[in-house]
């Protein structure tokens, strides 16, 4: 083995209680995240319409509601009363509800919102380069975990091995 096992050991605390926090946080955001869906209000209800304007208007209609800002991503109105959603690339991260003919239904922020806050706390994003290299090197550490762990449990299994043979 490259390494003793002392040094794995002191290897594998060491950065396991260097990333705890950082992980901790990561692990509670994306455990909250997996209900985002629970957590939002719902969206707006779009008439029930025979037929629909083509999307390239919808997008259109919904960049007219903002700043003129482009729109990034664009939720399809999979139910008959569901409305389509828009996300404009503003400062605001502003989301507009349009019904089958273009019309807005509701526009939200989502800057300021729970789920966009829990996010940007889970990528390290809120924090800027500083918060995302904190979670690069959380992740980094938990190779380094299983890594040194793996390696641990090799040494002892060679260990136990060895006094199988000699006891032979």
């Amino acid at each position: 083995m490259l390494f003793a096992r002392k040094s794995l050991f002191k290897l594998h605390n060491g950065v396991g209680l260097g990333i705890f926090v950082v992980v901790l946080v990561s692990a509670l955001t994306g455990a909250v995240l997996s209900f985002r869906a629970q957590l939002a209000e719902p969206p707006p209800r779009a008439p029930i319409l025979a037929d629909h304007v083509p999307l390239e208007t919808i997008i259109a209609k919904a960049e007219a509601t903002g700043d003129g800002s482009p729109a990034t991503d664009i939720q399809l109105a999979l139910e008959p009363e569901a409305a389509y959603l828009v996300w404009l690339d503003d400062d605001a991260e502003t989301e507009v509800y349009l019904d089958g003919h273009g019309e807005v239904l509701q526009t939200r922020e989502g800057r300021g919102r729970l789920t966009r806050i829990l996010f940007r706390i889970h990528t390290g994003e809120l924090f800027g380069v500083v918060g995302q290299g904190l979670m690069v090197a959380a992740a980094l550490g938990l190779c380094l975990l299983a890594w040194s762990g793996v390696g641990m449990w090799r040494s002892r299994r060679r260990a136990k091995q060895a006094g199988r043979g000699r006891a032979s």
